[in-house]
């Protein structure tokens, strides 16, 4: 049995953040007034939705307020077919061509790749092989669809958010990324998916953001991933969000993270130094070097980086 889920993710989110880079939010369901609210607050260089917008009007209208202030970007949801109005009010809008679902985008200095709707078995259920798919496409399928059965002209309106191999696939080969963000969850959670562990792994991501589930996770905090997982995890819930780089501890200002240790960051990594900083480490007791260095362990994260600069022991 996998263990009770639980939330401190909301306390991490609500703390006083500086310029984040990246603003992950929950599903909103039609209730953007908190994303307009936490843009304001925080203004982060770009946005991205995790699904489930259900926007009420055109979503460039609802979000009219701060489009000066940030980028958005979004993935869609399986309630982002439910009915005419959903659908349009999202692939409407003057920001349809921020869907991120099936590429990879460079936003805000990462590389983020999207995966948006959902799983269904009718249509590839992802456990069984690919050449077990029902329909390895949405233009496979609609070719097997009477004209009375198609949803202008095409596909039915509701299988518009289903994942298709071919949507799974391109993006399998489109890597490197930095950041997966995905409608469903990874294998970690009760209703996961093992085929989007092994996506994050094949690009390379250092961190996997989800929505769906309306919960606030921390896979890692939770005892539901180590330090050694390839990726971090984190689940988003509704009206809640999720900043990149993670907030520093109370107490430890931007200044804590030294000029110097960036600059031998960048040397060791080049321009995945960020990346670095920012994937738990096994030898810092699993935290990230950036939040070990913040909390005082700053000439210890020094040493570790001129030893892998200069080919020593770490």
């Amino acid at each position: 049995m996998k263990p009770h889920i639980s939330s401190n993710l909301h306390a991490q989110s609500e703390r006083k953040q500086l310029a984040p880079k990246l603003m992950f939010f929950g599903d909103p369901h039609g209730e953007l007034e908190s994303v307009i609210t936490a843009i304001e607050r925080c203004r982060p260089e770009a946005i991205v939705l995790l699904g489930d917008i259900q926007a009420r009007q055109l979503l460039h209208v609802e979000l009219e307020s701060i489009l000066n202030l940030t980028e958005v970007w979004f993935i869609h949801g399986n309630h982002d077919t439910d009915s005419d109005a959903d659908y349009d009010n999202l692939w409407g809008s003057k920001l349809a061509d921020r869907n991120l679902h099936g590429r990879i985008v460079e936003i805000a200095g990462f590389k983020v790749a999207g995966l948006g709707g959902i799983f269904r078995s009718k249509i590839w259920d992802p456990r069984r092989p690919v050449e077990e798919a029902a329909f390895p496409s949405s233009d496979a399928m609609r070719r097997t669809m009477k004209r009375e059965d198609q949803w202008r002209d095409g596909i039915s309106r509701k299988h518009r958010s289903s994942i298709f191999p071919d949507d799974y696939q391109h993006l399998l080969r489109s890597g490197p990324a930095d950041i997966l963000v995905t409608h469903e969850a990874p294998a970690a959670h009760p209703h996961g998916w093992q085929a989007l562990d092994e996506l994050a792994e094949t690009l390379g991501v250092q961190l996997v953001v989800h929505g769906h589930h309306h919960q606030n996770i921390d896979y890692l905090a939770e005892g539901l991933m180590t330090a050694a997982a390839p990726f971090r995890a984190f689940g988003v819930d509704m009206g809640s969000h999720l900043a990149w780089p993670l907030v520093l501890p109370e107490g430890a200002g931007s200044e804590s993270l030294s000029q110097d240790l960036l600059d031998l960051a960048a040397q060791a990594f080049g321009e995945a130094a960020q990346a670095w900083l920012n994937r738990p480490h096994e030898l810092l007791d699993g935290q990230t070097p950036a939040a070990f260095a913040a909390k005082g362990g700053l000439e210890k994260v020094r040493r570790m980086l001129i030893a892998i600069q200069h080919g020593g022991v770490v």
